[in-house]
Order: structure tokens, then C-alpha cells, then sequence
């Protein structure tokens, strides 16, 4: 049987945070070099009337003038790098978005300013006052109650 989960903190600091952020960092760099194969090939394809290069993500990140050779430097900088970086970009920034939304409506355990509401003196003194109305000509601890 699973056990629950908890969201209880870690018990080193900023270990969580920075293991989002590799996490955050590995997934783009596979996402970018992923994308700049795709649309350079696509760009090989249709600019060049080239064919598909194989699948080498690390090659189209760091070097993808070797996988495509009969691209002009403009195209290689359009198709390689600017549409993927923006396509990742935008991945990333849904992407958190939709972690941040997720991570936000969990809850912790401690009351909200919301539920706190009821709680507060002028709340207390008018449920009280609504309970037992002869409360209502006497003054309260801190002060006549308005």
C-alpha cells in the first residue's frame, strides 16, 4: 500500500528548490535540443530540399552546422536556434505557470486570513450579541463594542 503524501519541508535547505531547478533545466535542454533537430530538419527540408538528419539532440544543441551542412548561416540561426529557443521558452513558462497553480491550491494545514474571519472581535461580539441579546448594552474588555 502507498503511503500518503506529505508536504512536510525538507529537512535540508533549498535541496528541493534546487533539485526543481535541475530538474527545470535538464527537461528544457532536452526540450531545445529535441526541437532544434525537428525544425532544423525541417528547415533542411524545405529551404535546402535536403533530407532529414538521424535524431542526435546533443549535435542540433551544440553543433548543428555539422547535421546540416547545406544550410545558410541565417537559416541554421532561424531554424536551430530562434523557433526552438522560443518554443521552449514558451514550454517553460506554461509549464511553470500550471506547477506554480498546482503547488498553490494544495494545502499546508494553517488557516487562511478567510478562515481566521469568524474569529475576530467584531465577529465574536456580534454572535454573541445575536445569541443573547441582553449582551448588547454592556461594554466588552477592550473597549465598548460598536
Amino acid at each position: 500500500m502507498p503511503s500518503p503524501r506529505t508536504n512536510a519541508p525538507s529537512t535540508t535547505t533549498g535541496s528541493d528548490a534546487l533539485l526543481y531547478l535541475l530538474f527545470g533545466v535538464l527537461g528544457a535542454a532536452m526540450t531545445f535540443g529535441s526541437l532544434a533537430w525537428l525544425t532544423g530538419s525541417l528547415t533542411n527540408v524545405l529551404v535546402s530540399g535536403g533530407s532529414w538528419a538521424p535524431f542526435r539532440a546533443t549535435d542540433a544543441l551544440l553543433h548543428p552546422e555539422v547535421l546540416w551542412p547545406a544550410l545558410s548561416t541565417t537559416a541554421l540561426l532561424v531554424g536551430a536556434r530562434i523557433v526552438p529557443g522560443l518554443v521552449t521558452i514558451a514550454l517553460a513558462t506554461t509549464g511553470v505557470v500550471l506547477w506554480m497553480r498546482w503547488r498553490s491550491s494544495s494545502r499546508t494545514g494553517l488557516a487562511r486570513k478567510a478562515d481566521l474571519a469568524p474569529l475576530l472581535d467584531k465577529e465574536i461580539t456580534a454572535k454573541a450579541k445575536s445569541l443573547r441579546p441582553s449582551l448588547s448594552d454592556r461594554e466588552c474588555k477592550r473597549g465598548r463594542s460598536r
